[in-house]
């Protein structure tokens, strides 16, 4: 075959690929295991980078076309959900599923645009048979599902039980069918498992390996080397259910915090141009156990534009204070830097602490009364606030994970006089032990300033 005539194959070959997908799709033994469960409500769990969501799409797919080449289904027309848990996901969602649709079975006026997703206010796809596919989001609210009655659900990723609640009626009526593609973590799952363990739902459970990414009669997507290097970039308290797809997180395996290297992230560089100073406030009535940490935080230089941490400092009590030696000792702590109350962009303290027998009561209000005080102001003139840390479920996690990924891409440094800090660092296994309190603050400090859109970096001279 000449040159030219390869070349009009391979082009023909990839305008077809392109109009049917499906067509050139190949399962991996979990995608077919899933793809051929006829149960009426099923879950993939299955740790990250397994293909889960591309299984819950194709299986939409087909049935949405009214043929399943791996069940018997329903009839065209029908109408279909995925569910999202975010407008981000949607989007992401919206691009891997415009990827598989066969574009000759749908209605021409269903098209997409990358970066903005399919056309129209809510996100739909038209079938030429007459079914139709929508794309819903958790944070329309529980409310926004009730009163429709539909014929199939794919829910990507962890549902609130208030959303799987309303959905479990919408599909009563038509005897349809639930799919749950998911990686268990990031939300409370208890429920979920007791209807697993109820034998309401059918529990397909996929850890990530080699045999389980490799197309049956294909090769592996995966190598074992790919999947350990993906294991040793997460943190050691997620590996059981980002790569194994476990129900449970676990703390068994030491040190939460295996990115930090004492030698590589310990530093006296100090951060540069713009960027915002966080201080964190954990309370706690004995010593060592009050705690404020002095973070500055700057997306500018950062791997691939994600930010940057410098520890700078950190202000330890040595015993049962006053909210007055509390606000001193912080004070003192800026100075030491450089810095005045006016330069702190966020201030962020635990929820109160109730104190032992002979008192020691600390929280955030009592904090800005001793700051008060100590700057000799009136009641009510203090001129920031002490906020209280958000910590909604997996708060702790997702601070964690932020930090240690922040220690892999070398965008964090510790200065060398935080050194409780560094020891917390170094030996925290996620108990509730003296090194909690450092590593309580310090998530206070920095996070809230790259998770609750408060970044409005600015020039601070700091040294």
């Amino acid at each position: 075959m000449s040159l030219s005539a390869l070349a009009r194959a391979a082009d023909t070959l990839q305008r077809r690929a392109v109009a049917d997908p499906l067509a050139y799709f190949n399962p991996t033994p979990p995608q077919l295991a899933f793809l051929s469960s006829s149960a009426p409500i099923k879950l993939a769990r299955s740790g990250n980078q397994l293909g889960k969501t591309t299984m819950g799409l194709v299986d939409c797919i087909y049935r949405c076309l009214g043929s399943h080449p791996y069940t018997l289904v329903r009839a065209a027309p029908i109408e279909a959900w995925v569910v999202v848990v975010s407008w981000e996901q949607s989007l992401s969602i919206q691009q891997k599923l415009w990827n598989l649709l066969p574009k000759d079975a749908i209605d021409p006026e269903t098209t997409y645009t990358p970066g903005r997703g399919l056309k129209g206010k809510t996100p739909v796809v038209r079938f030429l048979n007459g079914s139709v596919l929508r794309i819903r989001t958790v944070n329309q609210g529980a409310l926004a599902l009730a009163g429709s009655t539909i014929d199939y659900v794919m829910i990507d990723e962890p549902p609130p039980q208030a959303v799987w609640s309303e959905l479990v009626p919408r599909v009563m009526r038509n005897r349809g069918r639930i799919a749950v593609t998911l990686t268990p973590i990031g939300a409370p799952l208890g429920w979920l498992r007791d209807l697993v363990e109820k034998r309401v739902v059918q529990d397909l459970h996929f850890p990530l390996t080699v045999e389980n990414t490799t197309p049956i009669g294909g090769r592996p997507l995966l190598t074992q080397e790919d999947i350990d290097r993906l294991e040793a970039q997460i943190l050691p308290m997620e590996r059981r259910q980002r790569i194994h797809g476990d129900w449970d997180a676990g703390f068994s395996e030491g040190r939460i915090f295996s990115g930090f290297d004492p030698i590589a992230h310990v530093s006296d560089i100090l951060p540069e141009g713009e960027c915002q100073v966080g201080i964190g406030i954990d309370h706690g009535s004995e010593g060592g156990s009050q705690v404020a940490t002095l973070c500055v935080v700057s997306r500018a230089g950062g791997v691939e534009g994600n930010p940057r941490f410098w520890i700078l400092d950190q202000s330890i009590s040595n015993g049962a204070t006053t909210p007055e030696q509390d606000a001193r000792d912080i004070l003192a702590m800026l100075r030491r830097n450089n810095m005045r109350v006016e330069s702190v962009d966020r201030w962020t303290g635990d929820r109160k602490h109730g104190g032992r027998r002979w008192g020691g009561k600390k929280s955030n209000a009592l904090l800005m009364q001793g700051f008060e005080r100590e700057l000799r102001l009136p009641i009510g003139a203090l001129g920031f606030r002490v906020h209280t840390a958000w910590k909604p479920a997996g708060s702790i996690y997702e601070g964690v994970r932020i930090l240690n990924s922040a220690m892999l891409r070398h965008d964090l440094i510790v200065h060398p006089r935080c050194k409780q800090l560094i020891e917390d660092l170094k030996m925290w296994d996620g108990s509730d032990d003296e090194h909690k309190h450092g590593i309580d603050s310090l998530r206070y400090g920095a996070i809230e300033l790259v998770t609750r859109r408060l970044y409005v970096p600015h020039a601070v001279r700091i040294g």
